[in-house]
Parts: structure tokens; sequence; C-alpha cells
């Protein structure tokens, strides 16, 4: 029960912490929040299966990158959401599995984004964002099993 109670301090200290950070990221820019959910939900696998080849932090951090590019490219393409979704998602599934970045949660970045609909000029400050809250959250998650004696974490970075 100890452990339990201090996974979950741990875990609430760690989403205040990342939702302070988008606070601080939105100034005015309204879509910040739209890429937040992604990531909260690495953050959770991480800490919840550190073991998992998904888990490994260049490879979280790759599959953020490839899902960013891709998402906030496509989303401001003049196309209809639901031709823009379908492409998103086969070629994301594509190059997941031909560059072995495989991380679930990085799959609804494109969606995120072209929901979000971003104008081109938003572009490169959406990825820059994106990339804050993996970064943030790899970290967080290393100091959270850290804290919890998860020394091991990560035993491979790729």
């Amino acid at each position: 029960m100890r452990k339990i109670l201090l996974l979950v301090a741990f875990q609430t200290v760690a989403l205040a912490v990342i939702l302070a950070v988008s606070g601080a990221l939105e100034g005015g820019l309204s879509f910040v929040h739209t890429l937040l959910v992604p990531p909260l939900v690495t953050f959770m696998l991480i800490v919840a299966q550190p073991e998992l080849p998904g888990s490994r932090p260049l490879r979280v951090l790759s599959a953020y990158a490839v899902t960013g590019i891709l998402g906030i490219g496509l989303s401001v393409l003049p196309l209809p959401g639901t031709v823009l979704g379908v492409v998103a998602g086969a070629i994301t599934l594509f190059l997941f599995y031909a560059l072995g970045v495989f991380h679930a949660p990085a799959f609804a970045v494109p969606f995120a984004a072209i929901m979000a609909g971003y104008v081109f000029s938003d572009a490169p400050a959406a990825f820059g964002v994106l990339m804050i809250y993996t970064v943030l959250v790899i970290g967080l998650a290393i100091a959270t099993n850290r804290m919890l004696g998860y020394h091991s974490y990560p035993a491979k970075w790729w």
C-alpha cells in the first residue's frame, strides 16, 4: 500500500509540473494544450511499464519527432480532416514499423494536430512545444522511476 501511495504521489507531482509547463508555454499559442494529451499518456506508460521496448527514451523521442513532423505538416494542408486522418494513420504506422520506433501514445499526435488545424506559421512552434513536452515527460518518468527504486530504467536508451 505504501508503494502505491508513493507512486500516486510522484505521478501527481509530475502531472502538476507538466501542466504548469503547459500553462507557461501557452502564451499566445492557443494550440499548446491540444498536443498535451499524448505525452501525458506516454508518462503514465513509461512509469507503469518501463521495461517495454516502446518505453525506451530515444524511441519515444523519435516516435514523437516523426509524428510531430508528419501530423503538424499534414494539418496545414487544405484537405478534409477525414482524408488527412487516413493518410496520417497509414504513413505513421509505416514509419513506426520501418524505423523501429513504435510508441502507441505518439500515434495520436497527427490526429490531435489535424483537429487543431494549424496554419503554416504556427507549425514550427507547435513542433517545438510537442518536443518540449516529450523531453519533459521522459525526464519526469526517469525521475519517478528512480524515486520509486526502479534504477534499471532506462535499461536501454534505444
